[in-house]
């Protein structure tokens, strides 16, 4: 698959270099590029991960102030769907 890429400029520390080289041969073939890529993937699936615990426990918070304990999920969600049409 062909990329729009471009070339952008950051500065890293000489140590930060280092684990840089070692991490982009080690995952990427020493392709700082396709190891950027790569990290940029993972750091988003972590971002999303974690907005997902906190939509998590805003659910969990919210029903238990109404009552619902996480065994009563299931038959919640179920009849709230039968609720909606379907279509």
């Amino acid at each position: 698959m062909a990329r729009d890429s471009r070339s952008i400029g950051f500065a890293v520390s000489s140590k930060d270099a280092a684990r840089l080289d070692r991490l982009a041969k080690r995952f990427a073939g020493g392709n700082r590029s396709a190891f950027l890529r790569m990290a940029l993937d993972r750091m988003e699936a972590a971002d999303r991960a974690e907005r997902l615990r906190k939509l998590q426990a805003y659910g969990a918070r919210h029903a238990g102030e109404r009552g619902i304990r996480p065994g009563d999920v299931e038959a919640v969600v179920d009849r709230v769907l039968r609720r909606k049409p379907r279509g």
